[in-house]
């Protein structure tokens, strides 16, 4: 099965403009994304996928395959806009500013999508009452089948008091078809609830196409903000990890 990862990645981001080429510990935030990839994943079927030339020359300098597409509007819109260009059986996302993405969850999304390649999936894993409250985090419901029945960065689920009780969280490492890309394309200026929620994987369920979530360990750490890459930097120097 021919799967290829592309790791979308943006200069003009709306929290953290420049994100991608910041560094910590001398590399780049995308290289250590890269880096992560290629621990469980041949490096010629890893791609980043940008609007942005001078994240093309980075690639360039360091080795890394490099896409350049039109502007999107969402990370999976422009994973669809790459593969129109890299054809590929599935198409795995790791998000460009997880410089902690674990390579195990990773593969985790590999072999679920091997074995379930006509489903859109992504990870998830348990939430802390801290993690529940911060809309910083995107929380899911599934049913018993670990099909997904809602996304929200509010509060979900609660109780009939409104208090916490047990919750998970989206980890966001994709897998999808080309056919899956394609539906979702063709509402790229957004449904509903994805504008509401500002939450991209809610098209899927808004135009009828079943999304499924697989535990996975969710111990990354995203950099969202400034103070995240002094949280990452930290947690490098902890492990002793230079690379």
């Amino acid at each position: 099965m021919d799967q290829i990862i592309v790791i979308p990645a943006r200069m003009q981001g709306t929290r953290l403009a420049g994100k991608p080429l910041m560094k910590i510990l001398d590399k780049s935030i995308l290289w250590r994304v890269w880096n992560q990839c290629q621990k469980v994943h041949p490096a010629e079927k890893i791609f980043v996928a940008t609007e942005d030339i001078i994240i093309k020359k980075h690639c360039i300098e360091y080795g890394i395959n490099c896409i350049v597409t039109g502007e999107a509007n969402t990370a999976i819109d422009r994973i669809k806009l790459f593969s129109d260009t890299v054809k590929a059986d599935a198409y795995i996302n790791v998000q460009g500013d997880e410089p902690l993405v674990n390579p195990k969850d990773i593969l985790s999304i590999l072999e679920y999508n091997q074995q379930y390649p006509e489903r859109v999936v992504f990870g998830k894993t348990q939430a802390n009452r801290e993690e529940f409250l911060d809309v910083s985090k995107a929380k899911v419901v599934c049913d018993l089948n670990g099909r997904l029945l809602y996304s929200s960065r509010s509060c979900i689920p609660i109780n009939n008091k409104g208090g916490f009780i047990s919750a998970e969280r989206a980890i966001w490492i994709y897998a999808f078809s080309k056919k899956h890309l394609d539906d979702y394309y063709k509402y790229k200026h957004q449904t509903p609830l994805e504008r509401i929620e500002d939450n991209e994987i809610i098209r899927f369920l808004e135009i009828g196409t079943p999304v499924y979530c697989v535990n996975v360990l969710g111990d990354s750490w995203a950099v969202d903000e400034r103070k995240d890459l002094d949280i990452v930097e930290k947690i490098l120097m902890s492990k002793g990890r230079l690379d």
